[in-house]
């Protein structure tokens, strides 16, 4: 007499929970026992791939590793074919009263929803790198050269500084110039990675493109030291590079500037980055690698997207800004001095305010958001957000960042202790050399310069009003 089966759906449901195990339940040993062999061997791969991931900056750069994000696309979608036809298989070895088929669909959809969200995140987040970042390692990049002064301003041990400073030679080349290419790319081979960020101010009723906010993120590759330099956005008369000339507008200007004079500027393919990374790494003495630029909209969705910003407001701020976006309504910012928790329309009137102090005040409250968003970039934050980032990059960020290097770039984000950053702010008196006819400031570069090299140096202290800022105060 034949052996009664089991029921249809306990055995699917087993081999939902394990495939095979559903086949060993319904009387097929060696079918389960093979399939129970593959689950292993996935689970073994799992735990293998997640034991390489080691620390926080692992797991960055797997996340935005497209080669890793194409291979778990693949592995996931052949995990859900298997373990699909374990279950239809386990399914149809047992009994089957009319009324199974629904719970076989309703174990279907509970197995397809875990692979259906792990492969949204794979695409989503393979196609948004590919569409934002580059494709090729920026060719526009100053690097440090042997350099000899005259002048009595002494020799400069970083970038050249330029004739305005003293009589200095300058020679310039470009950053992938004889760099063997299986040593990494050029900042890994310097030791530092430098990277120019940039706020657009193209907000409604804006004529053109400003870069208001400019701050240069700087990361030893060795002890992960890092720092935020703040330029100001008025400063005048910052030389060119090659040393010829200098812009005699406001620095906040040379963007669009540059994309009607792009034969002024070596390499790259938008001239406007272009001449934003030479001429301010020409300025504070430092190869620029790449620049990031965000506008009105990118920086409010991510700041919405991450839930806000934490920060301790030294001062009181009143103000009242104009919106990120058409037909939106003016922000209206009152915070009183101590920590405080922003939305991020309280966070970009925050950024945005200077009515009531000054552009040198809000350029030191920028570092500090910079510093408090980085601080709240959790794994877990970013999965809750996904969605909503994805969106912000792919539709308000431009930058030069090579999609092959980005994991690179993101492992040693990660690794950065944010309670030590170190920030300074190029602002008068201190850093300014003279006024221009217009009252704008004329940079000191060469006490620009010593600034740099004193917080590389791990002395920021020496000649500067430095801070360290994290997420949670800022100063």
């Amino acid at each position: 007499m034949p052996r009664r089966k089991r029921l249809a759906a306990r055995c699917a449901f087993l081999s939902f929970l394990v495939p095979g195990a559903g086949q060993i339940y319904a009387g097929k040993r060696r079918r389960g026992i093979a399939m129970l062999l593959v689950s292993g061997g996935f689970l073994v791969f799992l735990l293998l791939q997640v034991r390489s991931m080691g620390s926080r900056g692992g797991i960055a750069a797997r996340a935005v590793d497209t080669r890793f994000l194409l291979a778990l696309l693949a592995a996931d979608l052949v995990l859900l074919a298997f373990r699909l036809a374990s279950i239809f298989d386990a399914f149809r070895l047992g009994r089957a009263p009319q009324a199974a088929a629904a719970t076989l669909g309703v174990l279907t959809l509970f197995a397809v929803a875990p692979h259906a969200a792990v492969g949204y995140y794979a695409y989503r987040s393979y196609d948004t790198i590919e569409a934002v970042f580059a494709a090729d390692e920026p060719t526009d990049v100053l690097q440090p050269v042997e350099i000899a002064s005259s002048g009595a301003d002494g020799p400069v041990t970083l970038l050249p500084v330029l004739a305005s400073s003293g009589g200095t030679q300058v020679r310039i080349r470009n950053a992938n110039e004889a760099l063997p290419e299986e040593a990494g790319p050029p900042w890994k081979q310097r030791g530092r990675l430098n990277v120019l960020l940039l706020g657009a101010d193209s907000g409604p009723g804006r004529g053109g493109l400003r870069t208001d906010t400019m701050i240069i993120a700087t990361i030893s590759t060795e002890t992960r030291q890092a720092a935020l330099f703040s330029v100001p956005r008025n400063l005048s008369q910052v030389p060119l590079p090659g040393g010829r000339d200098v812009f005699a507008q406001p620095l906040n200007g040379l963007y669009e500037w540059a994309a009607e004079h792009p034969e002024r500027f070596v390499g790259g393919t938008n001239p406007g980055p272009t001449a934003m990374k030479q001429t301010i790494g020409q300025l504070v003495g430092l190869p620029i690698d790449y620049y990031v630029m965000v506008d009105f909209r990118g920086f409010f969705g991510l700041v919405s997207a991450l839930g806000g910003v934490d920060v301790n407001v030294p001062e009181a701020v009143l103000d009242r800004v104009s919106p990120y976006q058409e037909d939106g309504d003016w922000i209206r910012i009152d915070l009183k001095p101590g920590k405080q928790h922003l939305d991020a329309d309280e966070a970009f009137a925050y950024v945005r305010a200077r009515s009531q102090s000054s552009d040198y005040s809000r350029i030191a409250r920028q570092r500090c958001v910079i510093a408090s968003l980085a601080s709240r970039a959790t794994p877990a934050k970013v999965l809750g957000s996904f969605s909503d980032l994805a969106s912000t990059f792919r539709d308000n960020v431009s930058t030069d960042i090579p999609a092959k290097n980005l994991p690179l770039v993101a492992e040693l984000a990660a690794g950065v202790q944010l309670d030590k950053v170190t920030s300074i702010g190029f602002v008068p008196p201190q850093f300014e050399r003279a006024k221009d006819p217009a009252g704008y400031s004329i940079p000191d570069i060469v006490k620009i310069r010593t600034a740099v090299a004193s917080v590389i140096a791990g002395n920021p202290a020496t000649g500067t009003q430095a801070a360290a800022v994290s997420g949670s105060a800022c100063a």
